[in-house]
């Protein structure tokens, strides 16, 4: 059966999308079918991280009613990774913002991509905040992960998304980002855990080495043996352990 897996932070900086990208992808590498949906159709980041070129088919293009979500899915890099882009034209943020849509057609995308492509994992990617997607994307999880970093400001949203989340039947999950060399990490996991009222999955350090790739790259790929991705690695077993399929007959 698969996972749906959402990741979530209350502000943007986070590293949000770049975790899921990394993830994505050593997930797939494992030999795990792997789908992920860009879901943050007024700031998309999955398609620039990917390498996909403008124009190709889009969430934003299936919501609109000129595609289907099938064909929205564009397989990138050697691992075998499905990827939904929020958008790939500027010009459909200002349409679908004047048109609106359908909301149902979101947890209708995200079943017909499981089915088609009978996934183990799908990753949804979300708008920093809250609205509509992001709603959506959340009460379609399995699993919500929320992404923080080690200051007041993330913290403060805490109380907002938690109560939320305590409304949804998902597991919650946290990953502290961007921790600075040197902060106490027993200290920060029981902030960040009191505030949200969900366990830590992980804790990762700021890396300099990701920052400058600039998102040209990702990590994992550029850099396979760093101790980052070790990071990476952990926090999956944590987060969406592999599961073993009964054999047919």
């Amino acid at each position: 059966m698969a996972r749906t897996v959402v990741l979530y932070s209350h502000r943007g900086g986070t590293g949000k999308s770049t975790m899921l990208a990394n993830m994505a992808v050593l997930l797939a590498a494992e030999g795990r079918r792997v789908a992920v949906v860009d879901t943050d159709i007024q700031s998309p980041t999955l398609d620039v991280l990917f390498g996909l070129g403008p124009g190709e088919c889009s969430l934003t293009d299936y919501l609109l009613g000129r595609c289907e979500i099938e064909d929205a899915a564009h397989r990138v890099g050697p691992e075998g990774v499905h990827l939904v882009p929020a958008r790939t034209s500027p010009a459909s943020l200002a349409e679908i913002m004047a048109t609106g849509y359908d909301v149902g057609l979101l947890p209708e995308a995200f079943d017909r991509l499981v089915a088609g492509h009978d996934l183990d994992v799908l990753l949804l990617d979300t708008h920093a905040g809250l609205n509509n997607e992001t709603v959506t994307a959340m009460a379609s999880a399995d699993l919500l992960v929320i992404v923080v970093r080690t200051d007041r400001i993330d913290l403060a949203g805490a109380g907002e998304i938690a109560r939320l989340a305590g409304q949804l039947a998902c597991r919650r999950a946290l990953v502290v980002s961007m921790a600075p060399e040197g902060v106490d990490t027993s200290a920060v996991r029981a902030r960040a855990e009191d505030a949200y009222g969900a366990a830590t999955a992980g804790i990762l350090p700021y890396v300099g080495r990701l920052a400058a790739l600039g998102g040209e790259r990702i990590f994992a790929r550029a850099h396979p043996d760093d101790p980052l991705v070790a990071e990476f690695r952990k926090i999956i077993s944590v987060l969406v352990p592999p599961v073993h399929k009964i054999p047919a007959g």
